[in-house]
């Protein structure tokens, strides 16, 4: 007779493969614990929390997500960083919420501090994020147009085109509104591909964090172990740690760098605008420079 995590692995296989009568088992068993998620977790008022829950119903039901679980921690945890991760990007879209990069979710739905123990003093607060992204925004529109809009357009999987801008593109493309607009969904369309290979990365990281807690705990429990050299065990424990770490060192500098961000290729700029690439990498490290310094001094 099969357990209940054999059970569950079944399920989440069929997911996976787009079964519908699993999908619809899924959010039978599941819709409670996706609803019950932001208001939990990050407090969020119950018309959140539904808004969020149709956001993530749209990015659940086709199965696709279910392919990263591959059982190497509780179905639940998971699902839960699974679900922080698209409430990341459903608050950037609407610009309200700011999320710690360091924070995790346990099996329970509660946040945690990262491996380093490092206090998370970062808290989502609507009120602070909404005043960062007032201040983030205010920056970007002092920005020259011509600028504004490369910057616009290498982020559009996360921000949107305004009239003047759009009528800039119109003018600079000589494409119609209908054309323009077809093209900025093909782009977004190709990014959300790499959002998803995002979303693994980010898995990834969480998936070698659950691994270096159980070999800790193996490491402090002394556990006999039989290897296939001389090496005495707890050094063992202590190599496999380390060489984790280091694992998940390299993928957050890779986050911090910005390289999990859906940025449209500078070539797709570039043949939209009819400028070299060249110019689009110059002028977006000077947007970004520039929004950090009118950021900083209206905190100063």
């Amino acid at each position: 007779m099969k357990n209940n995590k054999e059970k569950i692995l079944e399920l989440v296989q069929a997911c996976a493969k787009g079964d519908e009568e699993s999908l619809k088992t899924f959010f039978e068993l599941y819709s409670k614990d996706i609803y019950n998620f932001p208001i939990k977790v990050f407090h969020l008022t119950e018309d959140d929390a539904g808004e969020f829950f149709i956001y993530a119903f749209e990015r659940l039901r086709s199965g696709k997500r279910f392919q990263t679980f591959q059982g190497k921690s509780s179905f639940k945890t998971w699902l839960y960083t699974v679900l922080r991760n698209m409430l990341i990007d459903w608050q950037r879209n609407k610009k309200e919420i700011r999320f710690a990069p360091n924070t995790k979710v346990n099996s329970e739905g509660v946040e945690y501090s990262s491996i380093e123990d490092t206090p998370d003093t970062i808290v989502p607060l609507k009120e602070e994020a909404m005043q960062f992204s007032e201040k983030f925004n205010n920056a970007l529109s002092e920005i020259k147009i011509e600028n504004r809009v490369i910057f616009k357009l290498a982020y559009i999987y996360y921000l949107n085109i305004e009239k003047e801008e759009i009528e800039y593109l119109l003018h600079k493309t000589s494409l119609n509104l209908l054309e323009l607009k077809d093209k900025i969904l093909e782009i977004r369309d190709e990014l959300s591909d790499k959002a998803f290979e995002n979303i693994k990365n980010e898995e990834k990281i969480t998936s070698i964090y659950t691994s270096i807690l159980e070999l800790q705990e193996l490491n402090s429990k002394q556990t006999q172990v039989k290897f296939n050299d001389n090496l005495p065990f707890e050094n063992k424990y202590e190599m496999a740690i380390a060489k984790k770490l280091e694992q998940r060192k390299k993928l957050l500098e890779k986050k911090n760098k910005g390289l999990f961000l859906s940025r449209t290729p500078y070539k797709v700029i570039s043949s939209l605008l009819g400028i070299p690439e060249g110019g689009i990498s110059i002028s977006l490290q000077r947007v970004i420079a520039k929004i950090q310094k009118k950021i900083l001094q209206s905190e100063i």
